[in-house]
């Protein structure tokens, strides 16, 4: 282990909780709680920041040019993302983020959304873990949580250091990230935006991120998703332009500038062109950002009846960017509802995330309640991984009677039929001899192939009622 750096982390790790002696006791219960606190000491202190990071010289993750409903990846290659999340991954300080990827990883899955900084330190009871924050708390001054004031011109190393950490681990696995810089979420609770950072009471800098007394902050003209409060919006850029610093070698993010902002869409937008321009004045690459090259979870769709999926990311196509079906907006404890909705949506042509609340990763993990849901996700992953959909064209033509969605270009058809039965699938485009094969999504199997010849319309009848894949792929 390096020793300079190590020493270097244990410093940061005590200004992080810089606490006046009134508050010494108060601290020690934090910091010495080895079952909160000992898995962050271990993921900064065990050689994830000596790890070698994503090259500068690599573009980052971008829109294929060629195909922009979908990903380029850094080496060039097109991708589809599809992947599971939860809320805490980087901002619970016991979080073990790499133990997260290397699940995502085993069941073959490539992208995770990552909330950064909610706001506030702690969330009261029962949500109530720790959060590492990107400012420091030396006060003077009690905050309304009693802990010491933010001082917001002053940042914690132990957020930058575990943010470059969290990028690099993710980039070892092959994963990419879509990092939420800030949360608007927690703005539209009373209880909660007292705790925030931005709240009048809590900093020393005089930053009010609620100057006309709404008691939340989600005034949208001067509060704090706005761009009438310049003070506001000068520490915002302050956060933002360390943020660009700390993932300015990570090929494998894309940033989200706000969770859930429906007070002010121009405030972001700005704030994604600050971005824009910080990165290149810097002659660094451009990571894509939300929502200037990417709608918001909430703009693609937010429907379990695959009928709506299917037809609002068609419609929204047109668009020619890439569409990430995010169920980011209800834990649906339904798992054949999640399964049916995702692999709609990725043979609709767009990419999928789960919002997962049962991803329990920290200090001490609790059994996977979602275990099922889990491996089908990676069932769908293994499903798509040998097909290019980016050179497939989704649609409602292919299917002439029955009821599926599927993907096309001639040499290869894929299917998804929710509930099973027969199907009549035009096979105008493909010609030649094709290998058949029917796919289970809850077990994850193939079934026997069989031969079907390209040309006319055909009959396909799936094993029983439940719902089935089917892949056609031509015949070497």
């Amino acid at each position: 282990m390096n020793l300079n750096r190590r020493a270097f982390i244990g410093a940061s790790l005590c200004a992080a909780w810089q606490l006046p002696s009134a508050l010494a006791a108060s601290s020690l219960r934090i910091v010495s709680s080895a079952a909160r606190v000992w898995p962050v000491f271990l993921a900064l202190w065990t050689g994830l920041l000596t790890a070698p990071t994503v090259s500068g010289e690599a573009p980052p993750l971008r829109i294929d040019p060629d195909c922009p409903n979908y990903f380029r990846q850094p080496d060039g290659k097109p991708v589809v993302l599809i992947g599971d999340y939860t809320w805490g991954t980087f901002s619970d300080i016991d979080y073990d983020y790499a133990a997260l990827f290397d699940q995502l990883k085993a069941k073959g899955l490539n992208f995770a959304r990552i909330w950064l900084w909610w706001g506030g330190a702690q969330f009261p009871p029962p949500d109530d873990k720790p959060h590492v924050e990107p400012f420091l708390r030396p006060g003077p001054g009690l905050a309304n949580d009693g802990r010491p004031k933010y001082d917001l011109s002053r940042f914690n190393p132990v957020f930058f250091d575990r943010l470059r950490d969290l990028c690099t681990a993710a980039q070892q696995r092959g994963l990419f990230l879509q990092l939420i810089t800030m949360d608007a979420w927690m703005l539209k609770h009373p209880q909660l935006w007292k705790l925030h950072a931005f709240q009048r009471d809590n900093n020393i800098n005089g930053v009010d991120g609620d100057p006309r007394n709404t008691s939340t902050g989600t005034d949208g003209q001067e509060g704090f998703c706005s761009l009438g409060n310049p003070n506001v919006l000068r520490f915002q850029e302050a956060y933002l332009r360390k943020i660009v610093e700390a993932v300015r070698d990570s090929a494998n993010v894309l940033i989200e500038i706000a969770n859930e902002n429906y007070y002010n869409v121009q405030w972001e937008r700005q704030l994604c062109e600050f971005i824009r321009q910080r990165e290149r004045s810097q002659a660094g690459p451009s990571h894509l950002l939300v929502p200037l090259d990417l709608l918001n979870h909430s703009s693609v769709v937010q429907e379990w009846n695959p009928r709506a999926i299917h037809a609002a990311l068609l419609a929204k196509r047109a668009l020619r960017q890439p569409l990430i079906f995010d169920t980011d907006w209800t834990i649906n404890p339904k798992d054949n509802e999640v399964r049916e909705a995702m692999w709609t949506a990725v043979l609709s042509g767009a990419h999928f995330n789960y919002m997962d609340d049962s991803l329990d990763f920290g200090a001490k993990p609790a059994p996977d309640k979602r275990a099922a849901l889990h491996r089908q996700i990676g069932h769908l992953a293994a499903f798509v991984q040998p097909l290019k959909l980016w050179e497939m064209q989704p649609g409602d033509a292919p299917v002439k009677s029955g009821y599926a969605f599927a993907m096309a270009a001639t040499n290869a058809l894929a299917a998804y039929l929710p509930n099973g039965g027969a199907v009549t699938l035009d096979l105008a485009k493909l010609s030649g001899a094709f290998q058949a094969r029917w796919f289970d999504p809850r077990g994850g199997s193939f079934g026997e192939p069989f031969g079907v010849a390209g040309g006319p319309a055909r009959e396909f009848k799936a094993p029983d009622e439940q719902d089935w894949g089917l892949l056609l792929q031509r015949q070497p």
